[in-house]
């Protein structure tokens, strides 16, 4: 009984790991177009007209970029965590090809998502950065060098603790 018992965890542990290496591959695979040094330039008008900049923004602490689409499945359980994440800390969402002004602006308060958005209607700003896969977190410290990229899902807590440990 005991030998199965083992022979059974080594099974699963096995079919973990290969889990983890597939899950692994994968996010390095979307991931492998965005900057993993210097961040690029990023600046332009959010929907109510603020003007935001990368740069000067990172000189004043950790930033969260938050690159997300509204008919992205994954980012509407990520968007309300990066919205409460905003209260407290500098944060600049991207909109990739999710319509006019008018449009993101309806969708914002419908969701109640409260986010400084530069909308990216062609998604040019965004293949600028290299971003493939919505949502894709890039987390820049006060030197302005990407210190976390994430893409798919991912907890308020962790972006918190990724943002805590960031200079």
């Amino acid at each position: 009984m005991r030998k199965k018992l083992i022979a059974a965890l080594g099974k699963l542990a096995a079919v973990l790991l290969f889990a983890a290496v597939i899950v692994g591959a994968v996010g390095y695979y979307q991931q492998r177009g965005i900057p993993t040094e210097q961040a690029p330039p990023l600046a332009g008008t959010t929907l109510e007209g603020r003007a935001v900049d990368l740069q000067r923004m990172a000189a004043d602490g950790p930033v969260l970029i938050y690159f997300w689409a509204t008919w992205c499945p994954y980012c509407r359980v990520v968007s309300p965590a990066v919205s409460d994440l905003a209260r407290d800390h500098q944060v600049i969402s991207v909109a990739m090809q999710s319509g006019d002004g008018n449009e993101l602006r309806g969708y914002l308060r419908d969701h109640g998502l409260q986010l400084p958005t530069i909308n990216d209607p062609t998604g040019a700003l965004s293949g600028r950065w290299g971003v493939r896969v919505t949502p894709t977190i890039v987390i820049v410290d006060s030197r302005g060098d990407v210190r976390w990229v994430t893409s798919g899902t991912t907890s308020k807590w962790g972006l918190q603790l990724r943002l805590a440990l960031t200079d």
